[in-house]
């Protein structure tokens, strides 16, 4: 286990000898397909990554930002119409933000890669049972992870016959029907077509069988870790009177000078805003999302390394996993106060070389948590986009929900 931010890019560089470990196998969201994050063989990994990464960019999928402001703004309505408290008319009432942001997140992921939302913003529910599923599904998923022995009990027939199928009418496997049912439609006699993810995958010679499984994996893990900062993020702002007051005024002032767009500030507005990002980068460093080992192989034959400074001859076969906590939490690459929620420590104090590099290095740390080089996250655009919007406008008065 490593917090060594070098340790850990070289592991992950594109011209590293290093593999995925065993680890990953435990991430087979479906039951008889890998998928682009479970694969444990480099050359099929790379050519699916290549394969996906225009259509996660965006540069094929025309109405990515417009579907995530589609749902932003349905998740206000959905707060407007159920959850505003009107003391005049004797009405009272509170909003579980955390269960309304997955709802949101869930709806941007199957509205940008199929272009249908589940229904959750607009049934004010989870339709599939499929969020109650999850919490009993993710731990298990850690557990085989760190003991990989166990994934071997997965293939007994007994098992299988237990795991979740397309089939089935609640959970997972109701998603995974969901999914199955979408790509279906792209293969059908008069089929569907449409510019967003899944189109762009297909262009780029994705089959039917391995589009339901990375279908699968997107629903998945694009929904829930991006859930996971929203709502973490901002419970942080909203519990700080300081940063939140200084956010709403970097936002005013903005929206004054005609630098954000209205209902819905643009991705590439909400980059310009320093306070905004910086409140975005210190959630991530305080709840990183993803947690999980990452677990990477030494190559066949050993390889010596330097683990903060000092050399090191590792055998081959041995797996070095990353300590994502510990990474976020270094004080001489954080400051002394890393338990502390402080945006104000992403703002550099002057323009000299010395805060310059001190800021480039936080910046490039606390990016790690998206993974980094050829094993790097190909949603890192979308969940940031997702971030950039919805950490600015949900604390921000919209409609006539001002009285939250």
């Amino acid at each position: 286990m490593t917090t060594d931010v070098d340790l850990i890019r070289h592991m992950n560089g594109v011209r590293s000898a290093f593999t995925r470990g065993p680890w990953y196998a435990a991430l087979k969201l479906h039951p008889e397909r890998d998928n682009v994050v479970s694969i444990l063989d480099d050359r099929k990994h790379t050519q699916l990554r290549n394969a996906m990464a225009p259509g996660y960019s965006g540069k094929e999928n025309l109405h990515l930002e417009q579907d995530v402001d589609e749902q932003l703004l349905n998740m206000f309505t959905l707060i407007d119409t159920r959850y505003v408290s009107r003391p005049e008319q004797g009405i009272f009432r509170t909003v579980d933000l955390s269960r309304v942001t997955s709802f949101f997140t869930l709806d941007v992921i199957s509205k940008i890669a199929f272009g249908q939302t589940f229904g959750f913003l607009e049934k004010d529910e989870d339709p599939f049972g499929y969020l109650k599923n999850l919490e009993q599904f993710l731990p298990a998923i850690i557990v085989f992870g760190v003991y990989t022995e166990l994934t071997n009990i997965l293939k007994m027939p007994l098992m299988k016959a237990a795991l979740p199928k397309s089939t089935d009418k609640r959970g997972l496997g109701r998603v995974m029907g969901f999914a199955r049912d979408r790509v279906q439609e792209r293969f059908a006699h008069k089929a569907v077509v449409r510019q967003d993810m899944l189109g762009s995958f297909i262009n780029h010679g994705l089959t039917q069988s391995e589009l339901e499984s990375e279908t699968l994996t997107q629903i998945t893990a694009g929904s829930d870790s991006t859930a996971s900062s929203l709502r973490l993020t901002l419970h942080f702002i909203c519990t700080s009177p300081p940063v939140l007051a200084r956010l709403l005024a970097e936002a005013q002032q903005a929206i004054e000078a005609g630098q954000i767009s209205r209902p819905i500030i643009k991705d590439s507005e909400a980059r310009q805003l320093p306070y905004l990002q910086a409140c975005i980068k210190e959630g991530l460093r305080m709840y990183p999302p993803v947690t999980g080992l990452m677990a990477k192989r030494v190559p066949d034959g050993g390889e010596r390394i330097e683990v903060d400074g000092t050399p090191k001859y590792v055998p081959g076969g041995v797996q070095i996993a990353w300590n994502t906590w510990g990474i976020m939490r270094r004080p001489e690459i954080f400051g002394p106060d890393v338990e502390i929620f402080r945006p104000e420590r992403w703002l550099a104090k002057d323009a000299s070389a010395f805060e310059t590099a001190r800021v480039t290095k936080m910046t490039d740390t606390v990016g790690l948590c998206f993974g980094y080089g050829r094993f790097g996250c190909l949603g890192r655009g979308v969940a940031t986009m997702e971030l950039n919007k919805a950490i600015i406008e949900v604390p921000h008065p919209h409609a006539s929900f001002d009285s939250l």
